[in-house]
């Protein structure tokens, strides 16, 4: 198991359970650390697989209630969660909405090794004309937009841990960048970071 995978291990045992049915986490916890002191090395690590996917479940939903939600006319895909461990650890909450030929994706990155470099990117002066820093949510942003291509991207820091992530593709203008960046629910992002 990963740092990071320890770390949102941590959080979601801190995190109250009420509203979550068949909580079994502590028990499959439990099963791997008797497996372990047994030498059941393969049990050990299947148990913790399984705990830290679900665990990693109801993160993913927690953070979902997070993401911006687009009005009008842009139709909202379902919300994807996704294990970072094979790229260095972390979770990846995303939904995509569609407009005519238009897309927005929208990403929160938990504990992954991009916060360090959005971090880097935004204490940078931005190099590029199609580059500039924003207050989006009431956080600083970078918004990138290339009117040439109709592509863009919008990327904060909220609280060293978590990068958020707007692209867009076939988009006239940085405006729906903006205004998705503008609906992160930054407050209870920041509550669910405190537990």
């Amino acid at each position: 198991m990963t740092l990071s995978g320890l770390r949102l291990a941590v959080l979601v045992l801190m995190i109250p359970a009420a509203g979550f049915a068949a909580d079994d986490v502590p028990a499959r916890l439990d099963n791997a650390r008797a497996a372990y002191q047994k030498g059941d090395i393969a049990r050990a690590a299947r148990d913790t697989e399984a705990a830290l996917r679900q665990m990693q479940d109801r993160l993913g939903k927690m953070f979902a209630e997070t993401l911006p939600a687009m009005g009008g006319r842009w139709k909202a895909e379902p919300v994807e969660t996704d294990s970072l461990g094979e790229v260095g650890g972390g979770l990846s909450v995303s939904r995509a909405f569609t407009r005519d030929d238009s897309s927005l994706n929208v990403t929160l990155l938990l504990d992954s090794p991009e916060v360090a470099s959005a971090l880097a990117q935004l204490a940078a002066t931005p190099g590029q004309p199609n580059v500039k820093k924003i207050k989006a949510a009431g956080e600083d942003a970078l918004l990138r937009f290339d009117a040439a291509t109709g592509t863009g991207e919008v990327t904060m820091v909220v609280a060293g841990r978590a990068v958020l992530e707007i692209q867009g593709d076939n988009i006239n203008n940085s405006d729906a960048l903006v205004e998705a960046a503008n609906g992160w629910n930054i407050s209870k992002i920041k509550a669910l970071l405190a537990n």
